[in-house]
């Protein structure tokens, strides 16, 4: 069962990095091209700004399940610190029971706003709003998966991965 987690775990950190790095890839240099362009011929492409906005929110939300997914977020733990083992692993069941229920209504939350984006186009290259809207539906469905698989960790008393503070940096 570990494994095919592990496995499923592995698949997902590579479809997060990938899509992240594509999208702020494609959002750079479209802004890029469209400065060049208007600096050059006075004139501008329309739809970079949609192209750049469908990309920055690809970009901004699966960036944000993989820095879940690795625990490398900012956490004020020093009220955690201070308690004992049993206390602080208390603590930390308790907070990803939070965050499962949190990560869990946000992706109800933004799926609906995914669904009902098929009715709502963009202005310049009528794309559909369910695109656009995507992006945090998945994040939020990976990091109520990352949640729980966590907290199964925390009840079999196994340790989190974690990244170190250096290469966080």
């Amino acid at each position: 069962m570990m494994n095919t987690i592990n496995r499923t775990m592995g698949a997902f950190a590579r479809l997060e990095a990938y899509v992240s790095m594509a999208a702020f890839a494609v959002m750079v240099s479209v802004i890029s091209i469209n400065v060049i362009i208007r600096f050059t011929t006075g004139n501008s492409l329309v739809f970079t700004e949609e192209v750049a906005y469908l990309a920055f929110g690809y970009s901004v939300f699966f960036g944000l399940s993989l820095l879940f997914r690795t625990r490398a977020m900012i956490a004020v733990d020093l009220v955690v610190d201070m308690l004992g083992p049993q206390m602080r692993h208390a603590a930390n069941i308790v907070s990803y029971v939070i965050m499962t229920v949190i990560c869990g209504y946000f992706f109800y939350l933004s799926l609906g706003l995914a669904l009902t984006g098929w009715v709502r186009r963009t202005a310049f290259l009528d794309i559909p709003y369910f695109w656009v809207n995507l992006a945090p539906t998945i994040s939020f469905a990976l990091m109520t998966f990352y949640s729980l698989v966590f907290l199964g960790m925390l009840l079999k008393g196994e340790e989190l991965p974690s990244v170190e503070l250096e290469e966080q940096m």
